[in-house]
C-alpha cells in the first residue's frame, strides 16, 4: 500500500511539474505585442550661440492716472480693464461753479473788447490820451487772460487718457473727493514691451543696439518672443560687474504683461552645428538622460525594436534640445510612447500625429 501510494502521488506531482514546465516554455516562446510609438530623426542643425540672462518686463508707456486739481468726481466714463484711446475722457469733476464764473468772464471780455474798439477810434481822432488808451488795452488783455485761465481750469477738471492703452482696476467712485496725486487707475500700453536684464562684463562685446534677442516667460513656456537690444547703460555696476541692457519686444496679442520674469538669450553672430531631437524624445532621470533609439529590423531583427541610449543634453530652442554626446545625426528616436517601452521592446511606428519640433514655436489659436 505504501508503494502504491508513493506511485500515485509521485505521478500526480510529476504530471503537475511537467505541465508547469511546458507552460513556462510556452510563455518564454511568446513575445509581447509590439508597442505603438511615434518617432523622429535626430537632425544636424546650425545654431547661433546665445548668452543667457534673466530680466523683467515693463510696458513702453505706463502711468497712474491722477487728477490735476482737487475736486468732486461727478462722472465716470470708464470701467476696470477698459481699452481706451489717447484723449478719451475718463473722469469728470465738478465744474458748475467754474462754468457760472466763466459766463461772467465772457461778458467782461466782450465789454473790454468794445471799450478797446472805442478807445482806438478816439485815439485816432486825438480825443483820448495815450495813458487812457493803454488802460483800455490792458483791461482787454486782463479780461482775455482771466477767461483763458478759467477755461483751462475747467478743462483740467476733466481727466483724459494721455495715451492709448489698457486700464487696470478702477480706484475711484462717483461722489468721491480726489486730490492731485490720488490714483484713479493704472494705464498701460501693451503693444510693445521693454525687457531689462544684465549680462556679465566679459560679454560686453556682444551688447550692441539692434542685436536680436529671444525672450521666454513662464506663462507661455512653449512660445519664444523675438526682440532686439535698443539701449544699455554706459557704466559697469561696481558691485556685480554687470552691465544693464534694455530691449524691445513686440506684443501684438497682449500676452506679455509688465512685471513678468523673463528668460533672455542674446543671439551671437557665430554659428555651430549641433545634433537636435524633439524635447519629448528625452527621458529625464536622476541617473542620466536617455532616448530610445529605433533598431532597424534589417540588422537581424524580425521587427523594429528599441535600444535605451544615454545622452548628454545641451541647450534648448523651442521644442528642440541639443545632444552634446551619445547620439548621431540621422538616428531615429522615439518621441511618444516611451512609458510603455523597455530595452529591446518591439515597436510599431505610427507618425500620423506629428510631434512639434520647431526651434521657435508659435502658439496656435484655440
Amino acid at each position: 500500500m505504501l508503494v502504491l501510494s508513493a506511485l500515485v502521488f509521485g505521478g500526480i506531482f510529476g504530471w503537475k511539474a511537467f505541465v508547469g514546465l511546458q507552460i513556462d516554455k510556452a510563455m518564454q516562446s511568446m513575445k509581447p505585442p509590439p508597442v505603438t510609438v511615434s518617432t523622429a530623426s535626430a537632425e544636424l542643425q546650425s545654431w547661433s550661440p546665445m548668452i543667457p540672462a534673466v530680466g523683467t518686463l515693463e510696458s513702453m508707456q505706463g502711468v497712474n492716472v491722477t487728477v490735476q486739481l482737487a475736486g468732486l468726481v461727478t462722472e465716470l466714463h470708464f470701467d476696470s480693464g477698459d481699452t481706451v484711446e489717447a484723449g478719451d475722457l475718463l473722469v469728470q469733476q465738478y465744474t458748475a461753479n467754474d462754468k457760472a464764473q466763466l459766463a461772467g468772464l465772457i461778458a467782461e471780455n466782450k465789454l473790454a473788447e468794445m471799450n478797446f474798439a472805442r478807445a482806438q477810434e478816439l485815439r485816432a481822432q486825438n480825443l483820448m490820451s495815450e495813458r487812457e488808451f493803454d488802460v483800455a488795452s490792458t483791461d482787454l488783455e486782463r479780461a482775455r487772460a482771466a477767461e483763458a485761465d478759467l477755461r483751462l481750469r475747467i478743462e483740467q477738471l476733466g481727466v483724459r487718457a494721455p495715451f492709448a492703452g489698457q486700464l487696470g482696476i478702477r480706484l475711484v467712485d462717483v461722489g468721491q473727493y480726489v486730490e492731485p496725486g490720488d490714483s484713479l487707475a493704472r494705464l498701460e500700453n501693451l503693444d510693445q514691451m521693454r525687457v531689462n536684464f544684465t549680462v556679465p562684463q566679459r560679454e560686453i562685446g556682444a551688447v550692441a543696439a539692434g542685436r536680436p534677442i529671444a525672450v521666454k516667460v513662464d506663462a507661455w513656456p512653449n512660445e519664444t518672443f523675438a526682440g532686439e537690444i535698443t539701449a544699455f547703460e554706459p557704466r559697469i555696476d561696481d558691485d556685480t560687474r554687470t552691465i544693464t541692457v534694455q530691449g524691445i519686444i513686440d506684443n501684438p496679442r497682449g500676452q506679455l504683461r509688465p512685471g513678468m520674469f523673463a528668460q533672455v538669450a542674446i543671439e551671437l553672430d557665430a554659428r555651430e552645428d549641433v545634433v537636435t531631437v524633439p524635447q519629448s524624445a528625452i527621458t529625464y532621470s536622476p541617473y542620466g538622460d536617455s532616448v530610445y533609439v529605433v533598431v532597424d529590423p534589417s540588422r537581424g531583427e524580425q521587427q523594429a525594436s528599441v535600444k535605451n541610449t544615454f545622452v548628454v543634453t545641451g541647450a534648448t530652442r523651442g521644442d528642440q534640445v541639443a545632444i552634446e554626446s551619445g547620439l548621431r545625426a540621422g538616428a531615429e528616436v522615439v518621441t511618444a510612447g516611451q512609458q510603455k517601452l523597455r530595452n529591446g521592446a518591439a515597436i510599431e511606428v505610427d507618425n500620423s500625429v506629428p510631434v512639434s519640433n520647431q526651434a521657435a514655436p508659435v502658439a496656435g489659436n484655440n
